[in-house]
């Protein structure tokens, strides 16, 4: 565990579109800060994001959440050695919100490495995502707090797999920037429980065209070539549109080093094509 690995993990799990990923990794920023200063569970400087020890993990969680009703209440606690302009961390919940994510990582990094070894060894997708399935342990369906957090889990593993498989690139346009990359699900998690965890079910998107792909408004035929709907092509008019699709139509996509997006969920894709 470190804090690029808790960082990259945070932002596969919650995506970068929305405010919770970089309010977890700040908060856990700010608790080292304070932890830094006072010591209290002898960490000598040590971030929290290297804690490998699940029951420090959890005493430290278990202190922060009192902390913070000691914080909300207006008792001294361990936050006045925190910055006066990030109260709004403790004050709304983030800073516990962030170790109950943290304690999520570290049961999260080793699950990596033997998903990984399951990757590695297979050539189908349809038995990567079977047994995938099975190590993150999310087939079953439940709204409990555990089904949840092992289907997030699992969804984590998932983006950075597509990810890497695409080498950290979008596959149309070859952009590198990592909180720009998405996952993207041919056949959508909620529609095929099956392939959920299947590589050849994934293709790695930047955000506008992920959205778009996610829409139905724009897909790939059976070259791997980029096809637009006609809620696309109607803007053409518009350069903003003809440079962020017209000039990929007809353009094939980038391979990933293994598993090819599967031509069967691509179909049924584009018969979805608005």
């Amino acid at each position: 565990m470190n804090q690029q690995g808790f960082e990259d993990y945070t932002y596969f799990a919650y995506g970068h579109t929305t405010g919770t990923a970089n309010s977890y990794i700040m908060a856990i920023r700010i608790l080292d800060r304070i932890f830094a200063i006072k010591d209290v569970f002898h960490l000598q400087g040590k971030s929290l994001t290297e804690v490998d020890d699940e029951n420090l993990l959890h005493q430290i969680t278990d202190f922060v959440v009192s902390e913070e009703k000691k914080f909300k209440s207006g008792e001294d606690s361990i936050f006045k050695y925190g910055q006066n302009t990030q109260k709004s961390y403790p004050c709304g919940w983030f800073c516990s919100a962030a170790m109950k994510h943290l304690q999520m990582y570290q049961t999260f990094a080793p699950q990596e490495i033997e998903a990984n070894a399951i990757v590695d060894k297979l050539s189908q997708g349809k038995d990567v995502s079977a047994e995938l399935l099975d190590h993150f342990d999310i087939t079953k369906e439940g709204k409990d707090q555990v089904s949840q957090t092992k289907v997030r889990v699992g969804q984590a593993y998932y983006r950075k797999m597509i990810v890497s498989l695409y080498q950290g690139k979008c596959c149309i346009t070859g952009l590198d920037v990592p909180k720009l990359l998405r996952a993207s699900h041919i056949i959508r998690w909620a529609d095929d429980k099956e392939n959920r965890m299947n590589p050849e079910n994934g293709l790695c998107l930047s955000g506008t065209y992920d959205l778009a792909f996610d829409q139905h408004l724009i897909s790939f035929d059976e070259d791997y070539r980029m096809v637009i709907g006609d809620e696309i092509s109607e803007h053409f008019t518009n350069a903003v549109t003809r440079e962020y699709f017209k000039k990929f139509v007809g353009k094939k996509i980038a391979m990933p080093s293994k598993f090819l997006p599967n031509q069967e969920f691509l179909q049924a894709h584009r018969e979805l094509l608005r």
